[in-house]
């Protein structure tokens, strides 16, 4: 069966690494974008669809419903795309398929969601309406809804690719971190998953986030598995109390035996932690609204990025993310052990920063 995650804007290539690395007979698609909204990583899978629930990198999963990659966007699509829904073969099959996996006992309510992105003749809303009627003409017994439908069929018009969808997550995907305190600019957990993906995660690691803001970070390297020790900070005591209150108030339990997310306050710059002690870092460094009063990146960046070198033992990696492109990889290059392998841009509450992955010799 072809399925698709939907991803952060840029995380789409780090979900695919998420996806071979848990799903090993996944194979691999195709990359789409959805402006700035969404990316899209489409695969095939043979396993169970249950497997994709479990990604932590995306936003939703769906199973690939229709797709069609030669769109004219003159107004003759919408004739095309109501053929494809109320009359092919291809169309019907899919939808049994996942009617196997979901399994409703009655005809369920569906609805459905429409997005576009280019120029066309025709609007979202003919678009929507052409999938309504298209759907009512191949599913009669079917009920459609406003809301809280049973199976949801997302439409999305992608300059000249048509890729139609039924949804196989609901909201605890994305929403499955219930922060207890919420604070500002706060990291989406599917963001900060790929980001702990990247720090390659083992059992023994002594992981740090040395900027821990609400803590999103320090519960997904929880959810990534076994460590030897979590240790966490900020240099404001509220921020380092709602760190406390979510990460160990998260349903995510330390297992019998499991060491306790340790979370104190500090200073970044001067890390109460002896050299070469830890593992792997990844932190969201600040940027943007982010910084307060007269600290700004070029005075901050330098001592933190400092002290980080000497925290990692050699052979450990580091994981930032950051708008400060230029600033990033200049003090990177005045630091001999650190050396940026590779990066990968991504959106974050509107504003396109870049994941960097850093290893320390």
């Amino acid at each position: 069966m072809t399925y698709y995650a939907q991803t952060m804007p840029g995380v789409e290539e780090i979900t695919w690494l998420e996806i071979r690395d848990r799903l090993p007979n996944a194979v691999f698609q195709r990359y789409l974008f959805a402006k700035e909204q969404n990316g899209i990583v489409v695969f095939d899978y043979p396993g169970p669809a249950a497997d994709l629930l479990k990604l932590r990198t995306t936003e939703d999963v769906f199973m690939q419903i229709a797709f069609h990659d030669d769109l004219t966007r003159l107004r003759r699509d919408l004739r095309g795309i109501h053929d494809l829904i109320a009359t092919s073969d291809s169309f019907g099959r899919a939808v049994n398929d996942y009617l196997r996996v979901r399994r409703f006992s009655t005809p369920p309510t569906y609805r459905v969601i429409s997005r576009q992105y280019g120029k066309f003749e025709y609007s979202r809303k003919d678009l929507t309406a052409t999938v309504w009627r298209s759907l009512k003409q191949r599913y009669p017994r079917w009920t459609p809804v406003a809301d809280d439908a049973q199976v949801e069929f997302w439409a999305n018009l992608l300059g000249s690719t048509f890729l139609l969808g039924a949804r196989l997550s609901d909201r605890t995907m994305r929403h499955r971190f219930e922060r207890k305190v919420e604070l500002p600019a706060a990291l989406r957990p599917s963001v900060a998953a790929a980001m702990v993906f990247l720090t390659n995660p083992q059992p023994g690691d002594v992981f740090l986030d040395p900027m821990a803001g609400s803590g999103t970070i320090l519960y997904e390297r929880m959810q990534a598995g076994k460590f030897a020790r979590l240790l966490g900070g900020d240099i404001d005591q509220e921020r380092v109390d709602a760190a406390r209150k979510n990460v160990r108030g998260s349903r995510k339990k330390p297992g019998p035996g499991d060491p306790q997310p340790d979370i104190r306050q500090w200073d970044a710059r001067k890390l109460p932690l002896e050299d070469a002690s830890i593992d792997k870092i990844a932190t969201n460094l600040p940027f943007g609204k982010q910084l307060r009063g007269a600290q700004t990146p070029a005075k901050l960046y330098p001592p933190v990025l400092a002290e980080l070198q000497r925290v990692v033992r050699p052979g450990g990696r580091i994981v930032l993310l950051t708008s400060e492109y230029d600033l990033i990889k200049e003090e990177v290059r005045k630091l001999p052990r650190l050396t940026i392998t590779t990066g990968y841009s991504v959106a974050v509450l509107g504003v396109w920063g870049r994941i960097y992955i850093i290893d320390v010799t």
